[in-house]
């Protein structure tokens, strides 16, 4: 068991109500990703967009929400990803 992550999810929850919501309704956190647009340049990473293509593909359902650090800051250059059967 990740005590890290539940912990991460739960304070995530508490700074947004769209992420209270996304857990209520029975999705899963997947990942922080890059937006598209602010996506390193000459970097090689998977962005929010290319993660829900994959999520997509294999049947999930997704929703994007707002990123957050492990202190609970925005972090404006990205997306949460959340998956649902």
């Amino acid at each position: 068991m990740d005590f890290g992550r539940n912990a991460y999810i739960e304070l995530m929850a508490s700074k947004d109500p769209a992420i209270r919501r996304v857990l209520e309704e029975g999705y899963d956190f997947v990942t922080n990703a890059f937006k598209p647009e602010a996506r390193p340049a000459g970097i090689r990473v998977r962005d929010a967009a290319t993660v829900v293509s994959e999520l997509r593909r294999e049947g999930y359902l997704i929703e994007l929400c707002p990123a957050y650090n492990e202190a609970g800051d925005p972090i404006p250059g990205m997306q949460s990803v959340w998956r649902k059967r």
